[in-house]
């Protein structure tokens, strides 16, 4: 045993645990090793998670096989945010790594040892967190003035984006000289094209990575830089995978791990980025004092849809606007906050009013790259473009005039603490987005329009509404002021889904004294029953310890027969 060292390995197989093995061979964090595995001992592999240790064992360890490749395709600074990941999200690092990776990134082999890194990555060892109001125009001549692309310059550098629409945009804007060194990472790349970038990244080659929220889990090697397009939007909260991750938080996480600056591109920031920021744990950057603009008020229309009759969500208010602008051949954008209003509005549109073309985003799930590609260059031969949260980004090059958005405030009908900031936040970015254009309106269809923070919102006031709303979290003891965990019990039958929700929060609440419980009750989410309770945890305070005995609590739970019927999880900053 003494000429032995041990080592952790994830088994690349959907299971909950580490593995410890010893070995005799010339190992390091992230090789692919071949182990024997199981009652039977067959051979799977497995990447190294931790460093090679000595330590006494009083049970029999088994012996990796062999290190089928010993520069893996795991980097340590990607391992070290992976570990971060599992811990601070309360998921074991084995489903983090079958949740979010293709099986055949362990078939990737000859990888090349990385490259020395260069000059630049040397001059850049600190790490500065930079909140920057821009509008989402800007983002181009932002990426330009900070993005080298001289052929001696080995670094790294990712663009995240919100979505899939966003990313293309992003990419269409760049100039060729940037665009010869950039590679999109999104659900439209191929897992041939995902696999060349992923070996691209961990041998250390120069490349600009423009993708959505997964880009962040790829094995940088040299990062030298992240910018954040649209750091407030809420889609970049993952909630269907097994790890419900923050993009945004975790690329923080990510430059301080890889010492590289991080920018945080806004037009209107995120409560918790103001937050960060009066901290001190944030720079501010609004040379031109973007948010405190005046609006035009004659820009603007309300219309109430109370008692009114409505066609396909539509009222005749609404109707007669989108034919009067067609008619005096002006293009338009139907924008909702919920894609299942989407396919409705369009068909109807189509029935209902001639000679138009009209382009929707209902089937964006199911599009391909080329036709992304093609969207944007046949945008202009629409008349009208009916999307959600998804598009209102990304249509700069759509020369449109009138801007509609139908229903926002439905977002209170979900129990939800950020509403009023995600309701604010649309609003908001469209106000904005007529007010410096003399050709262009905005109409808002609303269920109500005497909402208290309309007129605030309408005149661009937005310390205001941050200053109510930061109070109001205060009070009821929601972020930022306090750490939240969710956690969720899933069933099919609302009676006895209720009846174990609310057993399960009393004895949360007995358990779990060092936090405050909250039990939220049923609510209904993509046609699944969610019970909800929430924890409101200190932010510093003994909170790693907590959210430990969280995490082991209940595991023991869900290992209960009573709970086999249910799915319990749990959401951190949900």
């Amino acid at each position: 045993m003494k000429d032995y060292a041990f080592v952790d390995v994830i088994i690349n197989l959907p299971l909950d645990s580490l593995y410890t093995y010893k070995t005799n061979y010339k190992i390091k964090l992230g090789s692919i090793v071949k182990v024997p595995f199981g009652n039977n001992n067959e051979i799977v592999e497995g990447v190294v998670i931790s460093n090679s240790y000595i330590t006494k064992r009083h049970y029999y360890i088994k012996k990796i096989i062999s290190v089928k490749n010993f520069n893996g395709p795991f980097s340590e600074n990607q391992i070290k945010f992976l570990k971060w990941a599992s811990e601070y999200y309360l998921v074991s690092l084995p489903k983090i790594l079958n949740s979010i990776f293709s099986k055949k990134i362990f078939d990737i082999n000859n990888i090349d040892k990385p490259k020395k890194m260069g000059l630049a990555k040397e001059l850049s060892m600190s790490n500065d967190i930079k909140l920057i109001i821009k509008y989402s125009k800007d983002i181009k001549k932002h990426i330009i003035d900070n993005v080298e692309t001289n052929k001696k310059n080995l670094s790294q550098y990712l663009i995240l984006t919100p979505n899939i629409y966003q990313c293309q945009a992003v990419h269409n804007k760049l100039p060729k000289k940037i665009k010869e060194k950039c590679f999109i990472y999104d659900s439209k790349t191929t897992l041939n094209d995902k696999l060349n970038i992923w070996k691209r990244v961990v041998e250390n080659k120069s490349i600009i990575i423009i993708g959505i929220k997964s880009a962040i889990f790829l094995p940088f090697t040299n990062l030298r830089k992240i910018i954040v397009a649209n750091e407030q939007d809420y889609l970049y909260k993952e909630t269907d995978r097994v790890i419900r991750y923050n993009a945004r938080d975790c690329a923080i996480m990510l430059s301080k791990i890889n010492k590289c600056d991080i920018d945080l591109i806004t037009d209107s920031p995120s409560i918790d980025s103001i937050y960060n920021y009066q901290k001190g744990k944030f720079s501010f950057h609004d040379k031109m004092k973007k948010l405190n603009l005046e609006t035009d008020l004659n820009k603007i229309s309300i219309v109430n849809k109370t008692n009114k009759k409505l066609f396909c969500l539509l009222t005749e208010e609404i109707i007669n606007q989108i034919k009067e602008s067609i008619n005096n051949k002006e293009k338009i954008i139907i924008y909702t906050p919920y894609s299942k209003d989407i396919k409705p509005i369009h068909s109807f549109i189509k029935s209902n009013i001639k000679k138009i073309k009209s382009i929707s985003t209902a089937k964006s799930s199911s599009i391909t790259r080329n036709q992304l590609i093609q969207f944007y260059e046949d945008i202009n031969d629409n008349n009208i473009i009916i999307g959600n949260h998804s598009i209102i980004d990304s249509l700069e090059k759509f020369k449109y005039n009138l801007l509609i958005l139908i229903n926002p405030d439905k977002i209170f009908s979900n129990i939800n603490y950020k509403s009023n900031e995600i309701y604010f936040q649309i609003l908001f970015k469209l106000i904005k987005k007529v007010k410096n254009d003399k050709n262009k309106k905005l109409l808002i269809q609303l269920f109500h329009s005497e909402y208290d923070n309309l007129n605030d919102i309408i005149r661009l006031n937005y310390h205001d509404i941050v200053k109510k709303e930061m109070i109001e979290r205060k009070i009821f003891d929601y972020p930022p002021y306090k750490r939240l965990i969710c956690i969720e019990l899933i069933g099919n039958n609302l009676n006895q889904l209720e009846t174990k929700g609310e057993k399960l929060s009393k004895e949360i609440e007995k358990k779990f004294t060092f936090c405050k419980v909250s039990d939220i009750g049923t609510v209904k989410n993509k046609k699944r029953l969610i019970y909800k309770v929430f924890l409101k945890l200190d932010r510093v305070k003994n909170l790693k310890r907590n959210k430990k005995i969280i995490y082991e609590e209940l595991k023991k739970i869900k290992s209960r027969k009573s709970f086999n019927k249910y799915l319990l999880t749990i959401d951190i900053d949900p």
